[in-house]
């Protein structure tokens, strides 16, 4: 009879990433307190909107889209999104975009007006190569880009809300 390790090895490694904290990205550990929470400045249906709204759903907070309901107020503002040239080529056109995508915001416990998290803002920036051959494409990979920031935007608010209210 044959000794097999792979499932030995599997709860080794279960056991040890458990151990080191880590957890499925999307899933918070946030206080029940803030809950249910209104988000304030974006469209609900916005990508960052959609995206915050399903963070806080999966980390077990509750989002209520009236704000008679809700227990505090994740406030955004300054939402941002722009391009700008990062480099051009010999011939004067444009070799290279970054792009920006940024917001502040804050936290304010609804009852007594008191702020949770003072205003403080995020921002994310990726570049991206243009060519002259690949006009559609580079629009499409533009379009993917701003789609995955405005995601990794809503992830780093989280993470900078599970931080800050422990």
């Amino acid at each position: 009879m044959r000794y097999n390790p792979v499932p030995l090895a599997l709860l080794i490694i279960t056991l040890l990433l458990s151990g080191c904290g880590f957890q499925l990205r999307g899933a918070s550990d946030l206080p029940a307190s803030i809950s249910p929470v209104h988000i304030q400045g974006v469209a609900p249906n916005s990508p960052i909107g959609r995206e915050l709204r399903q963070l806080l759903l999966d980390s077990q907070v509750a989002v209520s889209a009236d704000f008679k309901q809700a227990a505090s107020v994740l406030r955004l503002s300054d939402y941002r999104s722009h391009r700008r040239v990062l480099s051009v080529d010999n011939n004067g056109k444009v070799a290279e975009y970054e792009l920006h995508e940024s917001v502040r915001f804050e936290l304010i416990e609804k009852q007594s007006g008191k702020q949770r998290l003072t205003p403080q803002a995020i921002g994310v920036t990726r570049a991206y190569i243009n060519t002259e051959e690949e006009v559609l494409g580079k629009q499409q990979e533009e379009a993917f880009l701003r789609q995955d920031m405005q995601r990794d935007l809503a992830y780093r608010l989280i993470r900078r809300l599970q931080a800050q209210l422990k």
